[in-house]
């Protein structure tokens, strides 16, 4: 009995270790304050080395002038996006959440994190020339990651640039003008933009998200091969695959809604996408495995637009695209409702 009584009071330690909670503010994290950075630096280190918990941020304007390197099973709560706002101010261009880099190699992935319930705000970031390196989010790898009801709005580049994710679920985000300083003919600029090739399986989801006036993309997903020869020292880049869009709405995009740029076991169902300056739905690179299915597409340049990019074809230059299905999608008032390259084969169930 007093062996049980040991093992359930070490079991409730950890729990209590593990759901450990930490008050912003008792870390002298406030609003108002000229930089939060440093110290909320510090808090998250503080938190991972204790063995992970949530901080909570209070109501109030929270000001940030650089960078925060996130850590594994660190979460982030606010109270709601009306009412904690995080701003990130500069002349520069940074990211306000980071992983342990932002650039191509081996990196140990973060795990196990939250970011709930606030607002980060980019309208005061004003760097003398676009970079795709001014997002609110830019980590890589993730693992075990849930974004839940946040507010981006004004990200000079991406707003969520988050890649080579494993067992992520990205829910009720709302996009304002991400990749607000985006022009045409540059990389990254959108609203929420997934990179792939981190894992054989990349299992995501991105449900009931909303993604108004962004830049090169509402919502992407994206082969990172073309950009570097391994990540996470695989040499070559195993095919990540297993990923879901659905229940989202993309409107008055400046370029296209939802961008499938390489992607293999991928579901594209029930979405709303109109208004975009491009393709309501748009697809290159390579595709396999695709299902695009009871989405709306309505009011775009195109509604569906498939085409092999002559710079970006598959890894023998002839590119790849296979087992694609379209079907019960509604294509409407679009300039040309459907474009899809001779050369690829579609199973059409429209």
């Amino acid at each position: 009995m007093a062996r049980f009584n040991f093992f359930l009071c070490l079991l409730l330690v950890l729990w209590q270790a593990k759901a450990a909670v930490y008050e912003a503010s008792e870390y002298f994290v406030a609003p108002q304050m000229w930089d939060n950075s440093q110290r909320l630096q510090i808090l998250v280190d503080k938190v991972h080395a204790e063995g992970g918990g949530t901080i909570q941020l209070s109501s109030g304007e929270y000001i940030f002038r650089s960078t925060i390197r996130w850590r594994s099973n660190v979460s982030l709560q606010g109270v709601s996006v009306q009412s904690t706002v995080l701003k990130m101010i500069g002349t520069t261009n940074w990211s306000l959440f980071i992983g342990e880099s932002t650039k191509q190699g081996e990196f140990p992935a973060i795990e196990g994190v939250r970011f709930e319930h606030f607002t980060v705000d980019g309208y005061e970031m004003k760097p003398t020339s676009y970079s795709t390196n001014c997002k609110a989010f830019n980590i890589r790898p993730l693992t075990d990651a849930i974004f839940d009801d946040l507010v981006l709005r004004g990200t000079p580049a991406t707003a969520l640039g988050v890649d080579f994710l494993n067992r992520v679920y990205i829910n009720n985000v709302r996009v304002i003008e991400g990749g607000r300083l985006w022009t045409e003919g540059k990389g990254g600029g959108s609203g929420i933009g997934i990179g792939l090739r981190g894992y054989d399986d990349e299992n995501f989801i991105i449900t009931n998200c909303i993604c108004v006036n962004c830049g090169n993309n509402g919502i992407f997903v994206e082969d990172q091969s073309r950009f570097g020869n391994g990540v996470n020292g695989r040499k070559p880049m195993t095919e990540g695959k297993g990923q879901i869009i659905r229940g989202n709405i993309v409107r008055n995009g400046r370029n296209h809604g939802i961008s499938i740029q390489g992607a293999r076991h991928i579901s594209i169902l029930d979405n709303l996408s109109y208004g975009n300056a491009g393709a309501g739905f748009y697809g290159n690179y390579f595709m396999s495995d695709v299902l695009i299915s009871g989405n709306q597409l309505l009011d775009n340049r195109w509604g569906i637009y498939i085409c092999p990019a002559s710079n970006v074809k598959g890894f023998d230059g002839t590119g790849e695209f296979s087992d694609i299905t379209i079907q019960g999608n509604v294509l409407r008032r679009n300039q040309e409702d459907m474009y899809i390259d001779p050369s690829i084969s579609i199973t059409d169930n429209n």
